[in-house]
């Protein structure tokens, strides 16, 4: 009997609360079954930077230049200089060589500031390290396709179109490798 009207209050409990029942799923989610990836303005990705720069200039200048006249038998003072023979030579050359290599390697995550008309996207970011009083600072900004990003939600630099990434750094190390005033003026001079 008490199962009964334990029922019975079930049931009233039931008919004068309206049900209402909600999905899980959302229309605007994306797949249960992959990471979100960046699609649009404001969304982040990461880039791996993987990056490594040589350069090599090398230049050879060479320049001549001469001046010569004979003084003929017959001429008025030819017999007070006979044999003179007056020459002008001028001979320069000079030459320089260029070497530089760098490489840079670490991860940044930008954003995505900007849908182009193409589809692709614009991204920037900056990344700030300070470590004993030393600062150091990536910047990158580029293009990107979005078919290029992946599954991760990374790109790798490669990939980057238009790309620019610095690498600055200030504090104490770094203001020690900054030629002073007196080296800059000695070098001009010399």
């Amino acid at each position: 009997m008490s199962r009964v009207i334990v029922l019975c209050g079930l049931i009233i409990l039931m008919i004068s609360f309206p049900l209402q029942g909600s999905s899980l799923w959302q229309s605007d989610s994306q797949s249960l079954f992959s990471d979100p990836i960046a699609q649009g303005e404001g969304d982040l990705l990461t880039v791996v930077i993987k990056e490594n720069t040589e350069a090599y200039h090398e230049a050879d200048t060479q320049t001549g230049q001469g001046l010569g006249f004979e003084l003929n038998p017959g001429v008025f003072l030819s017999d007070l200089f006979a044999g003179l023979e007056p020459r002008y030579s001028d001979h320069a050359e000079s030459g320089g060589r260029t070497e530089r290599s760098g490489s840079i390697v670490g991860e940044i995550t930008v954003e995505i500031v900007e849908v182009l008309d193409s589809g692709n996207f614009r991204i920037e970011g900056i990344k700030g390290i300070t470590v004993d009083g030393e600062h150091q600072e990536i910047k990158l900004t580029g293009i990107i396709r979005p078919q290029d990003i992946e599954k991760d939600n990374t790109i790798e630099s490669s990939r980057l179109a238009n790309v620019d990434i610095s690498y600055t750094g200030s504090g104490v190390v770094a203001d020690k490798q900054r030629r002073s005033i007196l080296e800059w003026l000695l070098n001009w001079i010399f």
